[in-house]
């Protein structure tokens, strides 16, 4: 009976956990959108819903420090709401680094971690934001009745001096950025009671997003019934069968297809043909189905930088404005946590490097507030994410030199194009900045984004045009399990490359090959192509046909493009990654294997090992 009831309370906190993750993913944007429309009761009525549910279920299951923080913030909440205290820029800091508190007593909750933050500093913190609201809602009538300009000035003296004696400071626990650190969440600015106003300005960001969207993330769980929670693990186990089918699907579609002409006019034969292409539907749909129910909406990443956006362009001084589209693009789950960091270090580089101060961009004669637009849409079978801002762009000019300063550019005698300049910026520890910053500068971050990336087989592309900004192009596969390949013949032996990572296929003449600087090389619309023969990379001894022409299959992960020379093209096929075990564990060009139409085991190569060998 104890362990019953044991599971049965292990049950009603993982669905605690699952729902409550859900209502905080979404309080973030509503934070956001009700800075830029503080007289929004609605909105505030969502939010205040959302925290008291938050802080009931807590409650009933006995997780009391998550009940403490949570009060504390309702009662603010609940000021808002009945009007006594405004919403402006220094509330919402505060609150907003109340729901990083509440995220990592998830952590605690989740992980079993024991005690991560200390809720005595946020507690305090919202404490004195209530004891004296009330001064500094006077403060906001005094000089808006007077019409004087210097408002933001005596509210800093209101709240300064009704703060004077509470020494906030020494009493400050954990400070607010070891509480990031051991979450891991995006840079913010967390001011002090005492420095809320420095910063400020509550239109330094406007997010374009529908309202609509905060109250349903805020009122999450409401449609209960017509969703089911799943276990990953049995979704996996189902692809697994499934993947087991389109192994048996395409076998059985070879055998026939070798028969077919062998029997013409047998009915039981067409017969078969029939009932065949039959089954090809069905476990075609099927694929798709399951698919499917790995697949979740690309806003599960795109609604942090609504938030990280806010804090850091109020932390540099920025006005910029973030515009999301396609967030309801779907994607595999197994890919979209491959993502995150990359888009944090690309929108922070916008935001750093690319967008200007107010008053650079009033010089330039561009509007006062920068623009990101964040967009994500399905291109066959590949998902493009697209970042674009409207700064000062990357200038190439700077690229080559601190690409000659550090050697990556060895010969006085090459003309890069600008696009190959471009590539620079993703080299470890590559960096254009002239100082550190604690946003970024540090020459990592666009090395993690080729990482990462690559590590899922997507491909990057960046354009910039000096002086009018920067658009950044993420093509990644919508699912890593069942993939199409191009299977093609090097010594006679049939490989399997990627087709998510090819962009086109070539047959050239030799004399077209060239070589500079010992690398083999192919002019391809004026661009240069490094080469590479597929059976030098898999080290297999292979005599040069006698042939005036090569296959080329152009291949590109990330940032880098390179032509793979093989013997022959076969055809496209669709295939299950399969693990190949220890046996091929040191061949790194290797990825995995799969059986093919004909029976026979097909090792599938790995496009990035093939690349940046």
């Amino acid at each position: 009976m104890a362990d019953e009831m044991l599971d049965e309370m292990q049950e009603l906190i993982r669905d605690f956990v699952l729902e409550t993750d859900e209502v905080l993913e979404g309080l973030d944007q509503c934070f956001v959108k009700l800075e830029e429309d503080p007289g929004d009761l609605g909105l505030i009525n969502e939010i205040f819903r959302a925290v008291h549910s938050i802080k009931g279920s807590a409650g009933f299951l006995g997780l009391t420090r998550l009940v403490d923080v949570a009060h504390q913030s309702e009662n603010v909440l609940n000021k808002l709401r009945q009007q006594e205290m405004q919403a402006s820029s220094e509330t919402i800091d505060i609150i907003l680094e109340s729901v990083d508190v509440l995220k990592v007593l998830m952590t605690e909750v989740k992980d079993k971690t024991g005690e991560l933050a200390d809720i005595n500093s946020i507690n305090r913190k919202l404490t004195l934001l209530m004891e004296y609201s009330s001064q500094i809602e006077s403060s906001y009538g005094e000089t808006a009745a007077s019409g004087e300009d210097n408002t933001r000035n005596d509210l800093k003296k209101s709240k300064d001096n009704a703060l004077c004696h509470t020494e906030l400071d020494r009493e400050t626990g954990i400070a607010p950025d070891q509480v990031i650190m051991k979450q891991s969440l995006p840079d913010r600015t967390d001011p002090l009671l005492s420095e809320m106003t420095e910063n400020s300005g509550s239109d330094n960001t406007r997010i374009s997003r529908d309202k609509e969207s905060c109250k349903q993330a805020a009122a999450a769980g409401d449609d209960k019934e017509q969703t089911l929670r799943i276990e990953t693990d049995r979704l996996d186990n189902v692809m697994d069968l499934v993947g087991e089918l389109v192994l048996s699907r395409n076998r059985l579609s070879k055998i026939l297809s070798d028969i077919d002409g062998s029997y013409d006019g047998d009915e039981k034969i067409k017969t078969l043909l029939e009932t065949s292409s039959n089954l090809s539907l069905i476990t075609t749909e099927l694929q798709l189905s399951v698919m499917k129910m790995r697949m979740v909406p690309i806003r599960k990443v795109f609604n942090k930088f609504p938030r990280m956006v806010r804090d850091i362009s109020r932390k540099a001084n920025k006005k910029i404005n973030l515009e999301m589209l396609g967030e309801a693009t779907e994607i595999d789950k197994s890919v979209i946590e491959e993502l995150n960091d990359p888009l944090v270090h690309i929108i922070r580089n916008s935001i750093d490097h690319g967008i200007e101060t107010p008053e650079e961009r009033l010089k330039k004669g561009k509007p006062e507030a920068g623009t990101i637009k964040l967009s994500a849409y399905q291109e066959g079978n590949s998902i493009v994410i697209r970042i674009e801002d409207d700064g000062k762009g990357i200038d190439p000019v700077v690229i080559e030199r601190k690409a000659r300063e550090r050697g990556m550019i060895k010969s006085d005698n090459i003309k890069l194009s600008q696009k190959e300049l471009l590539n620079y910026i993703f080299e470890p520890g590559f960096s254009t900045a002239e100082k550190i910053t604690d946003i970024s500068g540090r020459g990592v971050g666009m090395d993690v984004v080729k990482t990462n990336i690559g590590r899922i087989n997507g491909i990057i592309d960046i354009n910039s045009i000096n002086g009018k900004g920067t658009q950044v192009f993420l093509k990644i596969p919508l699912t890593l399990a069942i993939i199409q390949v191009l299977m093609v013949k090097v010594n006679g032996e049939m490989y399997a490359l990627p087709l998510a990572s090819i962009l086109e296929t070539f047959r050239v003449t030799k004399s077209s090959l060239k070589y500079i600087d010992g690398q083999q090389v192919l002019n391809v619309r004026n661009s240069l192509i490094p080469l590479i023969k597929l059976s030098d990379a898999l080290e297999l001894s292979c005599a040069d046909l006698a042939k005036d022409w090569v296959y080329v299959v152009l291949m590109a992960i990330a940032e880098k493009k390179v032509g793979v020379i093989v013997d022959e093209l076969c055809h496209q096929e669709e295939v299950v990654i399969k693990p190949v075990g220890t046996y091929f564990s040191d061949i790194k060009e290797v990825s995995g294997a799969t059986i093919t139409g004909d029976g026979k085991v097909g090792l599938i190569l790995d496009p990035g090992s093939l690349i940046y060998r």
